[in-house]
C-alpha cells in the first residue's frame, strides 16, 4: 500500500511555521543530546517491539485467540551494511499512528509499557541519516524511509523538513512480509551517528551478540519472559549467523557456572546442620567449593534484611517504587574477565562487570555503578546487583536515575555486601588457583630416592605403534574380589588410556606404602581435558593448559579392596593419612563415614575439582571438609562409564 509522503512534524502543529520548526528542532536536539549509551538503538528499537508484542498478547487473550499466537521478535545486525533491523509480530502501526509516531513526545504507550515519554522514535528517526519503517496492521500496510533526518537537524539553514517517503525495495528482514502484523525498522549508521561503526565492538556472532543484548537493552528483561520467541542474526563478512532462541531473561554467570547456591538455602541448611549437630559442623560438599552465591528478594524480604538500616528518603522510595534486589557473588574478579574475554570482543572492553545495574520498565538501563563498600574494598569486584525499581522511568533517553534512587541502590548492596554474604564467604571456592599439589616436591626419605635410582638404572620401556591399540574392553572377566585383582584392574585401565598420566613405578617391600607413582602432564594436552562422552575423566581446561608438559616428583600410593582396609590402618596408626596422596580401591565400604567425609567427582558439578586424570573421588577430613587424599573408586568408575546418568544420581544420594 503506497500513501502520499509526509512530514512527520507536522503531527505536532498543523502549520510548521519558521518559529515553531525552530522551538522543534531544538526539543529534538535535546532529546538526541539525551542518548549517550553506545547500545541506545539496539534498546529503543527492542523495547518497542516486546512493547508492541505484549500489547497483542493482550488483545489476543481479550479476543480468545491467545493460543495461535507466538510472540516474536528479530534482531538483524548487519555488520556488511552497518545497519539495524529490529521487526515484531506485535500490534502494528494503523495509517494514524504511522503518520504520527515519529514525531516528538507523541506517544500511544501507557505507563505499563518500557518507554512512554514519546521520546525514543524521535531518537531513531532523527538520530540517523537513514530510517525504515514497515508495517502491517488490519486494513493498513507499508514501508516508507527518511532520508538525511541528522544531517539536517545539525545543518544551520535546516532547508527542506526530511519527510517520510514510500519505499518498495526489499526489506533488510525478508521474512517480515510473511507476517500477518507488526512492525519492521532498520537504521543505518554514519559518522554523524553513536555509535558510528557496529564492527567496533568486534562481535560478529550471533551468540555474543545475544548476551550483549541481555545485559543491555529489553532482551535481558528483569522478570523473565519464555513465550516470547528470539531471533538473532548477524551477517558479517558476507556470512550470516543465526541464534533462535525462547523467551527473554536478563543474562547471569552464575547460570552457566558449574556449582552454585543461593542465600536462602544455604541459610537453610546450615540452620539443619546446627540443629542437628551443634555448631562446628560443615556443609555438605553440594554446598561447598561454589563458584557463586546468588538470589532474589522481594520487596518484603529486602525490608526485613535492611531491618533500621535505611533513612527516611531510602524508606519512602522502598514505598513507592517496590524494588527488586538480585545478586550474585563469584569466588573470583576473574570470573568477569573471563566472560568479556571469552566473547573475543574488542580488546579492553567490558560488556559485564561487578557492580551495580540498575532496571527499571522490566530491563536494565545506564551504566554500573561502584559498589560503595566500607572494608573488604576489593570485594566489589567479585559481586554484581541488579536492582528493578517499579513505577519509574529513568530521565529523557539513558541520561540516569534520580540521585535518591542511585544513594538507595547504593546502601542496599552495600548492606548486603558486608552484612549478608559474608556469612557464606566460605562456601565459594578458595580462590587459589591451579592446586600447588601438582607442582609441589613430594619427598619421603631415602625410600623415594632408592625407588629414583632404580628407575634411573634399570628402566623399562615397550613402545610400538603396533601394541597398545585399543580393544574397547578390559581382559578381567569378573568383579574383583581381593586386593590383587584391584591392582589388575587399575593397571589395565592405564594400559587402556582409560586412566591417563599416572606412571606407576616399582617398588619394594621394605617400605609401609605399596607403591610410588607420578603424574605427568606430558602428552598432547587434549587427551587429558574433560569431556561428558569422550574424556569423561579428565581434568578442565584450564588445569590441563597450566600443567602441560609437567611431571610431578613420586607420589604415594595404596591399593585397597575396600577403603574400609585402608581408615583401618589409619585408625591403627600402621599408615599416616597426611603421607598417602591416592587410594585405589574397588568399593569405600562404610567405615569411612564415621570421621570422613567423600566428595564425589563423577557429578558434573564437580570436575572442576579434579586434578589430574581418572581421579573419581576425594577423602575429606568430616568437620573442616579439608582434603586428605584422591580416590579412584573402581567400581564406580565403572558403573559410571557403563551408565553415566544414572550414576550421577546415585553419586549424589551417596554422597551428598
Amino acid at each position: 500500500m503506497t500513501f502520499t509522503p509526509f512530514d512527520p512534524l507536522a503531527a505536532k502543529n498543523t502549520q510548521v511555521n519558521e518559529a515553531a520548526l525552530g522551538a522543534l528542532t531544538r526539543e529534538i536536539s535535546n532529546i538526541l543530546s539525551s542518548y549517550v549509551g553506545w547500545f541506545d538503538p539496539f534498546a529503543e528499537l527492542i523495547q518497542n517491539a516486546l512493547d508492541s508484542v505484549e500489547a497483542r498478547s493482550v488483545l489476543e487473550t481479550s479476543a480468545g485467540s491467545q493460543a495461535g499466537y507466538q510472540p516474536a521478535i528479530k534482531v538483524i545486525v548487519d555488520l556488511d551494511d552497518n545497519a539495524l533491523t529490529v521487526s515484531d509480530n506485535g500490534v502494528g502501526l494503523d495509517q494514524e499512528k504511522f503518520q504520527q509516531f515519529l514525531a516528538p513526545n507523541f506517544s500511544f504507550k501507557t505507563g505499563m509499557t518500557r518507554g512512554h515519554k514519546g521520546v525514543g522514535a524521535t531518537f531513531v528517526a532523527y538520530g540517523f541519516n537513514y530510517l525504515r519503517v514497515t508495517t502491517r496492521s488490519p486494513g493498513f500496510a507499508a514501508s516508507g524511509r527518511i532520508i538525511g533526518a541528522r544531517s539536517w537537524l545539525n545543518s544551520s539553514s535546516h532547508g527542506t523538513n526530511p519527510k517520510v517517503e514510500p519505499d518498495e525495495t526489499p526489506l533488510a528482514d525478508d521474512e517480515f512480509p510473511n507476517t500477518d502484523r507488526g512492525v519492521s525498522i532498520t537504521v543505518r549508521f554514519d559518522d554523524n551517528t553513536h555509535p558510528r561503526q557496529l564492527d567496533w565492538i568486534k562481535a560478529s556472532t550471533a551468540e555474543t551478540w545475544h548476551k550483549i543484548l541481555s545485559l543491555k537493552t529489553g532482551l535481558g528483561s528483569i522478570t523473565e519472559d519464555k513465550h516470547i520467541s528470539v531471533s538473532i542474526v548477524v551477517v558479517s563478512g558476507g556470512n550470516t549467523d543465526r541464534l533462535d532462541l525462547s523467551g527473554t531473561s536478563y543474562f547471569w554467570l552464575h547460570r552457566s557456572s558449574a556449582k552454585s547456591a543461593t542465600v536462602r538455602d544455604l541459610e537453610q541448611k546450615s540452620r539443619e546442620i546446627f540443629e542437628k549437630f551443634g555448631p562446628g559442623r560443615t556443609l555438605p560438599d553440594k554446598f561447598r567449593n561454589l563458584d557463586f552465591i546468588y538470589d532474589t528478594w522481594t520487596t518484603e524480604e529486602l525490608a526485613q534484611i535492611m531491618g533500621s538500616s535505611l533513612d527516611e528518603e531510602e524508606s519512602s522510595v522502598m514505598k513507592k517504587h517496590t524494588p527488586t534486589v538480585s545478586v550474585e557473588y563469584g569466588y573470583t574478579a576473574k570470573l568477569w574477565s573471563g566472560f568479556n574475554e571469552g566473547l573475543k570482543i574488542r580488546a579492553g572492553y567490558r560488556v559485564l562487570t561487578a557492580g551495580i545495574q540498575l532496571a527499571a520498565n522490566n530491563m536494565p538501563q545506564g551504566e554500573v555503578i561502584t559498589i560503595p563498600l566500607n572494608r573488604n574494598i576489593g570485594r566489589q569486584n567479585q559481586i554484581h546487583f541488579l536492582i528493578h525499581f517499579n513505577n519509574y522511568s529513568p530521565d529523557l533517553g539513558r541520561k540516569g536515575f534520580h540521585r535518591e534512587l542511585t544513594d538507595f541502590a547504593k546502601t542496599v548492596s552495600r548492606h548486603i555486601s558486608e552484612s549478608v554474604l559474608p556469612k557464606y564467604r566460605t562456601s565459594l571456592k578458595a580462590n587459589t588457583g591451579v592446586s600447588p599439589d601438582l607442582v609441589r616436591e613430594l619427598k619421603i626419605g631415602e625410600w623415594k630416592a632408592e625407588m629414583q635410582k632404580h628407575e634411573e638404572s634399570s628402566p623399562l620401556v615397550l613402545a610400538s605403534e603396533h601394541f597398545f591399540k585399543p580393544t574397547e574392553r578390559v581382559s578381567i572377566t569378573s568383579a574383583p574380589t581381593r586386593e590383587q585383582d584391584v591392582i589388575a584392574l587399575f593397571n589395565q585401565l592405564i594400559a587402556g588410556g582409560v586412566i591417563r598420566g599416572l606412571s606407576i613405578m616399582s617398588t619394594n617391600e621394605r617400605f609401609t606404602y605399596d607403591s610410588l607413582y607420578r603424574i605427568a602432564f606430558d602428552l598432547d594436552t587434549s587427551l587429558y581435558v574433560h569431556d561428558a562422552v569422550t574424556n569423561p575423566l579428565g581434568v578442565p581446561q584450564g588445569t590441563a593448559e597450566v600443567l602441560s608438559g609437567k611431571v610431578t616428583e613420586p607420589r604415594i600410593l595404596e591399593y585397597k579392596f575396600s577403603l574400609d582396609g585402608f581408615i583401618e590402618d589409619i585408625d591403627t596408626h600402621d599408615k599416616n593419612i597426611k603421607d598417602v596422596d591416592l587410594c585405589i580401591v574397588w568399593e569405600t565400604g562404610s567405615g569411612y563415614k564415621e570421621r570422613y567425609g567423600i566428595t564425589s567427582l563423577l557429578v558434573p558439578e564437580n570436575v572442576d575439582q579434579r586434578q589430574y586424570h581418572g581421579v573419581t573421588h576425594t577423602l575429606t577430613d568430616l568437620e573442616s571438609g579439608a582434603r586428605l587424599c584422591d580416590l579412584i573408586v573402581l567400581e564406580e568408575l565403572i558403573s559410571t562409564l557403563n551408565d553415566p546418568s544414572s550414576q550421577e544420581d546415585a553419586q549424589r544420594s551417596k554422597y551428598e
